[in-house]
């Protein structure tokens, strides 16, 4: 019922992908040792683990977004936000499920909204959401047995504080709002963040960090593309700059501020 309105909605749809987490507990038939649920007789899941399991993850989030009236709609977020009347008025629903990309299995909530929010009330949102993964939806969720091969999922769709939104684009009301935001279905990330200072200098290990975090932000090629052009650079300096034009560092800014000079037209010549 709700994928079937979701394909008649003509407004913009688009997709807040976060992290996800869980704890496997294996059962009795696996030959684990020790009884299911003691401290210690779990296995920490991450997203690329949870693959496997998309389709029963998926189906546990449909029944806990089942509606209450038979023919209802699926569990609306915006029910329950009490925030800035803006955004009332501009998100017309968030629907929350999981969402795969590059191999990595993602919580996501799709919006379905009137018109563009601006980056204040986008942040607002972002943070009501991280709300309600936390204490709200997210909470009853992750106390639900999820039920897979060789034992029991318990998921997590919040991470801590700092929980980061990768946004992928859907469907827009028309052509011409495409130009100014990119075309349909194409996924805009955000880049992840590495702070270089406290790491101990190691070229190597400061590549492999920025690697994983882009594979775990959906950008595998991206990381790929990354470390071939550090192995071709010649200098410390010049990887840490390679670096930092794929993950957000202390030296992006400066790099991205220098990029903007250079790129400024100088004055034509008189004839």
């Amino acid at each position: 019922m709700g994928n079937k309105k979701n394909l008649l909605w003509d407004g913009i749809e688009i997709k807040l992908l976060t992290p996800l987490s869980a704890e496997f507990f294996p059962n009795e038939e696996s030959g684990w040792e020790g009884e299911q649920g003691e401290p210690g007789s779990e296995e920490l899941w991450d997203g690329m683990d949870l693959m496997e399991c998309m389709d029963a993850i998926q189906e546990a989030v449909d029944r806990e977004n089942s509606p209450e009236e038979e023919g209802g709609e699926p569990c609306n977020l915006m029910e329950y936000f009490y925030g800035s009347d803006s955004i009332k008025e501009k998100v017309k629903s968030a629907v929350v499920s999981v969402e795969s990309a590059e191999d990595i299995l993602y919580g996501c909530t799709t919006l379905h909204l009137k018109e563009n929010l601006t980056s204040e009330e986008f942040h607002e949102l972002c943070e009501y959401i991280t709300g309600q993964y936390s204490d709200g939806w997210g909470e009853g969720f992750e106390q639900r047995n999820i039920q897979v091969d060789g034992g029991t999922l318990n998921v997590h769709f919040w991470q801590g504080n700092g929980m980061e939104f990768h946004i992928q684009e859907g469907k827009r009301p028309n052509p011409e709002n495409e130009q100014t935001a990119g075309s349909g279905n194409q996924a805009r990330k955000i880049r992840p963040k590495l702070q270089l200072f406290g790491h101990d200098g190691n070229i190597f290990s400061i590549m492999g960090d920025a690697k994983r975090l882009l594979a775990r932000n959906g950008q595998k090629q991206e990381a790929d593309e990354m470390c071939k052009r550090i192995f071709k650079s010649g200098s410390y300096n010049e990887a840490l700059g390679i670096i930092s034009e794929y993950v957000e560092t202390e030296l992006s800014d400066v790099r991205e501020k220098k990029n903007q000079r250079k790129q400024k037209p100088g004055k034509s010549p008189c004839r």
